[in-house]
C-alpha cells in the first residue's frame, strides 16, 4: 500500500491510501506542461497498466519542445511525448494505449474498434468544443461570442447523444473501464468543474452518473484527486486575457472620416415651353 497526497488543479491536497498494482508494465518518461488533460489521461492509463511513467522534471513548454535534442527524438515537436526503452511515442492515444495495457485496449478486434471510436470522438468532437467554451474563461482566447456559442451548441449535441447512449449502460464499451471511458471522462472533467452547473448536470443525468463513476475509480483519483463540481459557470476574464496576452492590444478606434465639402451643382433653369416641346409635331 502507498499513501498519496494530491493537490490538483481544482482544490486542496488530500491523502489517499491505495493498494498499488504489481509493477509489470512499461517504464518511461513523459514530457508535457502541467495540468494537461492529455498527459493526465496517460498517467491514469499507466495506473491501470501497472506502468511507471515519470514526468520530465525540467520540461519547459515552448523551450524544451523547440530544442534540437527534443525534435531529434520527436520530429513533430508536440506534447505529450513519451520515451522508453522500446523507443519514442508522440501521440496521446498511442501512448495511453501502450502504457495502459491490453485490458484498457479491449479483448478482441471489435471491442478495440468500439473503444477507438469513442477515443476519436472525444478527441475530435468533445475536446475542440470544450476548448472553444473554456479557453476564454482561462484567458487563453478572446471572447468571440460566435465561437463560444458554436462550442456550446456542439457540446449540447454531443452530451445529448451520449446521455441517450448511456441510459442503459454503466460503461461506454463492455462491462468494465476502458480507454473509451477514461478519454471521454478526462476530456470532460473541466466542463463539469467550471461550466456544467447543477441544472446542466441534471439535464444529462445519465452522463453525470457515468462521469461520477469514472472519477471515483482508484486509478483516476491517484492522479487527479477529487473532482469539484461547478456551482456557477465560469465567465470570460478580460483581465486574465490581458495578462496572458500582453502584446495583444485592443484595436485602435478608427479615425473619424473627414467630410469632403460638396461641390455646388449649378442650378437648372426652369424649363420653358420651348424646352418642354419634346413631342414631335405631326
Amino acid at each position: 500500500a502507498v499513501v498519496s497526497t494530491q493537490s490538483g488543479h481544482y482544490g486542496r491536497g488530500h491523502a489517499y491510501l491505495f493498494n498499488m498494482p504489481s509493477n509489470n508494465g512499461v517504464e518511461g518518461t513523459l514530457s508535457s506542461y502541467s495540468n494537461n488533460p492529455r498527459a493526465q489521461l496517460i498517467q491514469i492509463s499507466a495506473q491501470y497498466g501497472a506502468s511507471v511513467v515519470k514526468m520530465a522534471p525540467d520540461f519547459e513548454f515552448g523551450v524544451t519542445d523547440k530544442s534540437d535534442d527534443f525534435t531529434a527524438k520527436f520530429p513533430f515537436g508536440q506534447v505529450p511525448a513519451f520515451e522508453c526503452a522500446a523507443g519514442c511515442l508522440n501521440d496521446t492515444m498511442a501512448i495511453a494505449s501502450y502504457v495502459g495495457g491490453s485490458t484498457l485496449r479491449g479483448a478482441d478486434e471489435f471491442t478495440r474498434a468500439q473503444i477507438t471510436q469513442f477515443m476519436n470522438m472525444a478527441e475530435n468532437k468533445l475536446f475542440p468544443a470544450a476548448c472553444q467554451v473554456l479557453y476564454p474563461c482561462w484567458g487563453l482566447m478572446p471572447n468571440n461570442k460566435n465561437v463560444v456559442a458554436k462550442g456550446h451548441e456542439q457540446l449540447k449535441c454531443f452530451m445529448t447523444s451520449l446521455n441517450k447512449f448511456l441510459e442503459s449502460r454503466t460503461y461506454l464499451v463492455g462491462e468494465y473501464v476502458t480507454l473509451a471511458d477514461l478519454t471521454t471522462a478526462v476530456y470532460m472533467r473541466d466542463l463539469y468543474s467550471l461550466m456544467f452547473d447543477e441544472a446542466t448536470r441534471n439535464t444529462y443525468v445519465n452522463v453525470t452518473r457515468w462521469f461520477d463513476t469514472i472519477m471515483h475509480q482508484d486509478e483516476v483519483v491517484r492522479i487527479l484527486g477529487e473532482t469539484s463540481l461547478c456551482v456557477k459557470p465560469a465567465q470570460f476574464d478580460a483581465k486574465l486575457f490581458t495578462q496572458n496576452n500582453p502584446k495583444q492590444k485592443a484595436a485602435p478606434k478608427a479615425a473619424p472620416k473627414k467630410e469632403t465639402p460638396k461641390k455646388e451643382q449649378p442650378k437648372k433653369e426652369k424649363s420653358t415651353d420651348r424646352d418642354s416641346a419634346l413631342i414631335p409635331l405631326l
